[in-house]
């Protein structure tokens, strides 16, 4: 806990988060718009299979040691 008791470590780490994303844009030199317009992309796609949940899909950016993106696809049953 801060000096402040309503201080929030989760808002600092939020902002800390978004801040090495802008960065690692930056640095390769892709627009800031890059990543969403990929997820629009694989959810465009992923409409052509009547198998799949559309709007059960999860798209996570990982912004460990390199940057990937994971899907988590769920499948109608």
């Amino acid at each position: 806990m801060g000096f402040w008791p309503f201080e929030s470590s989760k808002s600092k780490d939020i902002a800390k988060k978004r801040l090495q994303v802008i960065l690692k844009y930056d640095r390769a030199g892709l627009p800031p718009n890059a990543i969403d317009e990929v997820k629009s992309a694989i959810l465009k796609a992923l409409r052509d299979f009547p198998f799949v949940d559309v709007d059960g899909v999860k798209i996570n950016v990982s912004t460990g040691a390199g940057e990937k993106i994971e899907l988590e696809i769920p499948v109608k049953v």
